[in-house]
């Protein structure tokens, strides 16, 4: 267990899943990094080891704390996603070409984007079958800006051999100040009914009550809400609502005051079938 433990250093800075620094909510001496969530994760999901490898192998390539990372929780299977970040856009340094090269040995990929779009993000899935070296990496998701006088938005596509497609529309909200706002996009979805909507079984108050950013996306086939920057004890709330394995519940119980200084994002896919609202699949994240 100890290996799985990330100290936090002196001068690291804290980031949200959109790796937008923020103020630590506690002095770090002694604390962990977001990180040992991760490594934890491989452990209670029993990722192959390989997936840790090409972790690592993407944070020398790159440097520390700028990936971004997910657990995703699909029914009963698990997967990860990495995310990475480069808001100069055509001056970036973090392109999708350097953290291929750097997966490369791993899981090759002959995926390409010309570097002239203006993508500020992008992001890779990984999974069982790619650590144990059974797939290549066919998959990437592209993020552009959606630039408007009104709400902060973003555009995701997906970057196949096939080319690229339209998947996601992001909007972003001040948990606070914009909840009429958010209601009210949660409310306009075609995935949802509106006759007899409960927006308290979508904008769940155990996190709507205590993040700072609140972002509701419109997908194609379901909606997603994200709740950004969450103390401790809502993470603890999430997992355990949606039955994670004991193990991640239990270690972020133990290691709670190891935690404590931090903010965390999650978010869960929904839709409502035959007046029901179904969770499709649900994420917490990190960076490393």
């Amino acid at each position: 267990m100890a290996d799985l433990l990330d100290w936090a250093q002196s001068g690291d800075m804290q980031f949200d899943y959109c790796l937008w620094s923020y103020k630590p909510l506690a002095p770090t001496a002694g604390k962990l990094r977001s990180s040992t969530l991760l490594w934890q994760s491989f452990e209670a999901l029993g990722a192959p080891p390989r997936l840790g490898e090409m972790v690592r192998a993407v944070r020398d390539g790159i440097g520390p704390l700028k990936t971004v990372w997910g657990v995703k929780q699909k029914g009963d299977a698990y997967s990860w996603e990495l995310y990475f970040y480069d808001y100069e856009r055509l001056e970036r340094q973090v392109s999708i070409e350097r953290v291929l090269g750097a997966l490369a040995p791993y899981a090759p990929s002959a995926l390409t984007l010309s570097p002239k779009r203006p993508y500020f993000m992008f992001s890779i899935d990984l999974d069982a079958e790619l650590g144990r070296g059974e797939r290549e990496i066919e998959e990437i998701s592209v993020y552009l800006g959606n630039p408007s006088g009104h709400v902060s938005s973003g555009l995701s596509y997906q970057l196949t051999r096939s080319g690229l497609r339209f998947d996601n529309l992001y909007y972003f909200f001040d948990a606070k100040e914009n909840w009429e706002d958010i209601v009210g996009k949660v409310a306009a979805s075609a995935h949802v009914d509106l006759e007899g909507l409960d927006i308290s079984s979508i904008l769940w108050p155990e996190l709507a009550d205590h993040c700072g950013i609140i972002v509701v996306a419109n997908k194609k086939y379901n909606d997603g809400v994200y709740f950004s920057r969450l103390p401790i004890d809502p993470l603890i709330w999430f997992v355990e609502r949606l039955g994670y394995p004991a193990a991640i519940r239990d270690f972020l119980v133990a290691h709670r005051d190891r935690l404590d200084h931090m903010l965390y994002d999650v978010g869960i896919d929904y839709r409502m079938v035959d007046g029901r609202l179904e969770i499709l699949k649900s994420a917490y994240y990190g960076v490393v």
